[in-house]
């Protein structure tokens, strides 16, 4: 599906392709939690675990990747590339920020008058599920999406409305891992809600994947690809770039489109089927242990003989 890529990526500085700004703060962050939690385990507050620890550093590597090296300029320029980019930043690097975040930062934020209200309504799991949904499905209809990477506020815009809600659409599935006095969902209502979330992106997925004709001029038209690949660079300067090698990257740009909503579907699945695994197996786990409290046998019993 993609060819010369490596040749194509020359034509980019360093600075262009590895955002080390950008990277430097995602360490900052990573810094700022790993100090602030051990600073509050220290006053009595509950501590994360090793396993939190990998999901939140996890979490940041994803966003780096997704959002400071090579994949944010290939995002420009292969639709394909700018579907794997949502796969990692909105579907999976969310779920597990929400995961590596002890229970108490949570808590503390439901404490406050405005944030703590402004975000126990968008954590309603029908709340969170609509807003994450139409919203990634409103972007990627051609001329929203054509608009907004185009215009560099209204992107920015989009994707810190995207990173927020796609906070608030993994939290009801998450936050009953990390503490018991979360008053969620139901094991039963989780599963379905993980679901849900699956059926309401098949809409744009399949939109993608089955369109006859090209859907979005931004990786298509000469003018658009300019705009939106000026973005990428210092100043908006794409007069040292061979814009007709990059929109070239592919060999088909309508197979490159299918092959992104494709990319895009079976990602969110994997992501979705490894939670909805997680929460049906503690289910079982903890049905059969309450089973078991209640003196039920899961032991085959041998038949007693009639005499």
């Amino acid at each position: 599906m993609l060819w010369n890529t490596s040749e194509l990526l020359k034509q980019f500085d360093w600075m262009t392709l590895w955002s080390p700004w950008f990277g430097l703060l995602m360490v900052g962050l990573y810094v700022l939690y790993a100090v602030v939690t051990e600073k509050m385990a220290k006053r009595g507050y509950e501590s994360t675990t090793l396993l939190q620890k990998f999901s939140m550093l996890s979490a940041i590597l994803l966003y780096y990747i997704g959002f400071g090296s090579p994949v944010d300029v290939l995002a420009h320029i292969i639709f394909s590339v700018h579907m794997l980019q949502m796969v990692l930043v909105y579907v999976l690097a969310p779920a597990l920020v929400v995961y590596g975040m002890p229970y108490w930062v949570f808590e503390k934020l439901f404490s406050y008058k405005v944030i703590g209200s402004t975000l126990k309504f968008m954590t309603k799991p029908l709340i969170a599920l609509v807003l994450f949904n139409a919203l990634f499905t409103f972007y990627h209809m051609p001329f929203i999406f054509d608009y907004v990477l185009t215009n560099y506020g209204v992107h920015r815009i989009f994707h810190g409305a995207l990173v927020v809600f796609s906070l608030t659409m993994w939290y009801p599935v998450i936050a009953p891992f990390l503490s018991e006095e979360e008053e969620g969902m139901s094991d039963l209502k989780r599963m379905v809600y993980i679901i849900a979330n699956g059926v309401l992106l098949t809409p744009a997925c399949a939109f993608i994947i089955f369109s006859q004709g090209i859907l979005y001029d931004a990786y298509t038209d000469a003018e658009t690809f300019a705009t939106v690949l000026g973005y990428c660079m210092p100043n908006g300067d794409v007069s040292g770039l061979d814009l007709n090698a990059l929109m070239g990257a592919t060999n088909s740009a309508l197979e490159d489109q299918r092959f992104g909503g494709v990319l895009m579907k079976l990602g969110q699945e994997v992501v979705y089927g490894f939670f909805f695994g997680w929460t049906f197996f503690g289910w079982v786990r903890r049905t059969k242990s309450l089973a078991l409290d209640e003196g039920m046998s899961f032991t085959p019993q041998e038949p007693k003989e009639k005499k």
